[in-house]
């Protein structure tokens, strides 16, 4: 394994430290160096190849790593060439994935840090505009969602809610004359979490800025915090804790944090220049809110510490933040680039992206306009196969009601499937914690040996193990638009079931000798979804919420064409679980199909379980064919039951 680096600029730069390892002795060197470690060029355009072993004690090191880029065909060897006009010094982390993307990002996990499992509430779909104008708009809204029972958990306050008071984290009491009474309505009454938007800066005229200013903690010239200094960091978080935590509000909602207009450039930090520590703004500042939480409310919002924020940095992902994607606008072309972005993204390493389904900058007559209601019911159809599942819009009443009764039943189908799917998406993300996996997964992940028909694809993708996602990101005429889609060999048995299944329908494509790329129809009532051979796919009731009922009753569709597994994990959605244990409240079934013999086994449940858990449950177990056990419609037939209470049972199906 080698890395060369180029040097890029004068003479004698010191370009990079080269660590494997716990400590210096992991690295191998073949080359000239003066320090151990560290690498000495001379002239512009001098090459060095570095030769590394691997250390099994690698994952002690809080660092961060280039990941090389692919080769090109024929061509074995990779080469990267970086230079930086700010730092004398750069870092580099050699990763060996034994071929694996998963495996070389779970070992830049290791390294940056676990990507936490979020509180259940945050998978759901979140209720979000650009802004509620006071309590009695938000209240309404929330209570319009249950009214027509449209599935919702969370609903986010952007800014503004501090009215004429000034920027910063308080509440106007002219238009929210009773915050606090307003979350527990939220909490009680309609079982719905609240975020809120905090950004990190102040109006000059307010105690938060005075405070930050007679501390020493802003910027030179600005009305930004300084996040890399720890007294700033904590009154950051105070501000946030008297006016939001206190009263119950569940997370942040971290804006701007590049920061806006990057106001840190050519200005002195408390831990240097701000050019060189420029990017890590957002690491610093999601840091401060997950410490502070973790430190106060340990037992409460701290026991799953999550924000939302508009940039990003390595490491992010262990501070529980939620990259999303910023202001984009609402066209067709920006929705195909938010597929591709979240493709990228997630090949970073950090597993948790969002977006504004619909797009930020909306049309003006977006509640009539039939051209913009195919673009957002397409959003939606991408959007409920992402990680946060978020509607945004700028100047816009976002609540799916507002543009019709056709729109609405459209998005409050891709609600209930986003619902349907909870317990496949939770225990997938339980896996993203426990084995550093991703959920959202570009094809190469999964399909790499297809590297020539594979690396360019950038509008297909994986959610999870089971279901390949194509979504339709080009207008269309009608309501059903069709498109080329990749088959991928996923090298099970020859046979009449050894082919993708369509979701909706159980037919299954034609084979084309594996590899190959067929035309799919998707129509704006069904995304494009199809069903991996093998699968084992558990699905859940429709939810009005994630905590509507403990899943009883549950599907477990199975798609035949060659021996299958599914890991099914329970908790109670809030509770801190950072690691899994024998005395960890939680509830794990290892379930396995057995193609020849015809068996699903359910194994001994794992765990101590957890409060509000069903003991005793009933699966409805079903082979998938055309028009049984499809599309949305609970299939429980009483041929189907299975009765388990968690000790292990073989069942022939």
């Amino acid at each position: 394994k080698y890395l060369k680096v180029t040097v890029s600029r004068g003479s004698g730069s010191e370009v990079t430290a080269l660590h494997w390892g716990t400590d210096e002795t992991g690295l191998n060197r073949n080359m000239p160096s003066a320090l151990t470690g560290r690498v000495y060029l001379g002239s512009e355009g001098d090459e060095v190849q570095v030769s590394v072993t691997y250390s099994s004690g690698f994952s002690q090191i809080p660092a961060v790593y280039l990941l090389p880029p692919k080769p090109e065909p024929n061509n074995t060897g990779t080469q990267i060439s970086l230079d930086s006009d700010a730092s004398p010094l750069v870092d580099y982390f050699i990763l060996i994935g034994g071929g694996s993307i998963d495996e070389t990002i779970r070992i830049y996990r290791d390294i940056t840090g676990v990507a936490p499992l979020y509180p259940k509430w945050a998978y759901g779909f979140w209720q979000c505009k650009e802004h509620y104008h006071n309590q009695s708009e938000l209240l309404a809204a929330a209570h319009e969602y249950r009214d027509r029972r449209i599935p919702v958990d969370n609903i986010v306050q952007d800014w503004h809610y501090w009215g004429t008071l000034g920027w910063g984290p308080h509440w106007d009491p002219k238009v929210y004359p009773d915050p606090k009474g307003m979350v527990d309505e939220l909490h009680n009454a309609l079982d719905m979490q609240i975020m809120v938007s905090v950004w990190s800066k102040f109006d000059e005229k307010t105690t938060f800025y005075a405070q930050m200013n007679q501390n020493g903690y802003l910027i030179p010239g600005s009305s930004y915090y300084d996040p890399f200094s720890i007294g700033g960091r904590e009154l950051f978080f105070n501000f946030s804790r008297d006016n939001h935590f206190e009263i119950g509000v569940d997370a942040l909602w971290l804006d701007a944090t590049e920061p806006e207009g990057l106001i840190n450039l050519g200005k002195n930090l408390s831990i240097g220049p701000g050019d060189v520590y420029l990017n890590a703004y957002s690491l610093m500042t999601t840091r401060a809110i997950t410490d502070g939480l973790r430190s106060h409310y340990p037992k409460k919002q701290g026991a799953r510490a999550f924000s939302l924020t508009r940039s990003s940095f390595a490491a992010q992902q262990a501070d529980g933040a939620c990259l999303w994607s910023g202001d984009v606008g609402a066209t067709w072309d920006s929705l195909a680039r938010q597929v591709s972005a979240s493709l990228n993204y997630a090949l970073s390493g950090i597993p948790y992206w969002s977006e504004d389904i619909g797009g930020f900058f909306r049309p003006k007559d977006q509640y009539e306009s039939q051209d913009y209601h195919a673009l957002l019911i397409r959003w939606f159809q991408f959007g409920m196969f992402t990680p946060i599942y978020r509607v945004h819009g700028g100047g816009s009443n976002t609540e799916i009601w507002n543009y019709g009764p056709e729109v609405e039943n459209r998005l409050n189908n891709t609600n209930n499937f986003r619902y349907r799917l909870l317990p496949y998406i939770y225990s997938g993300f339980h896996k993203v914690q426990n084995e550093g996996y991703t959920m959202q997964r570009a094809l190469v992940f999964d399909f790499p040996e297809q590297q020539g028909s594979v690396w360019n694809i950038s509008d297909q993708f994986m959610f999870g193990a089971a279901l390949m996602v194509a979504p339709i990101v080009t207008k269309s005429d009608s309501d059903s638009a069709s498109r080329t889609m990749f088959v991928p060999d996923v090298h099970v048995d020859t046979g009449i079931n050894d082919t993708w299944t369509d979701f909706w329908t159980g037919n299954r494509l034609k084979k084309g000798g594996g590899n190959s790329f067929q035309s799919v129809r998707g129509s704006l009532d069904e995304a494009i979804v199809y069903v991996k051979p093998g699968s084992v796919l558990p699905l859940g009731h429709e939810k009005q919420n994630v905590f509507d009922g403990n899943d009883d009753k549950m599907e477990i569709r199975i798609y035949p064409g060659s021996d299958g597994s599914f890991s099914l994990y329970e908790d109670d959605g809030l509770s801190a679980m950072d690691v899994i244990s024998a005395t960890s409240a939680y509830s794990l079934i290892e379930i396995q199909w057995n193609q020849s013999e015809k068996t699903i086994t359910f194994n001994a449940r794992k765990g101590l379980g957890f409060k509000g858990m069903a003991k005793q449950r009933t699966f409805c177990v079903n082979i998938v064919e055309p028009n049984k056990a499809v599309g949305l419609d609970f299939y429980c037939p009483k041929e189907s039951e299975v009765m388990y209470d968690g000790r292990k049972i073989v069942v022939p199906v």
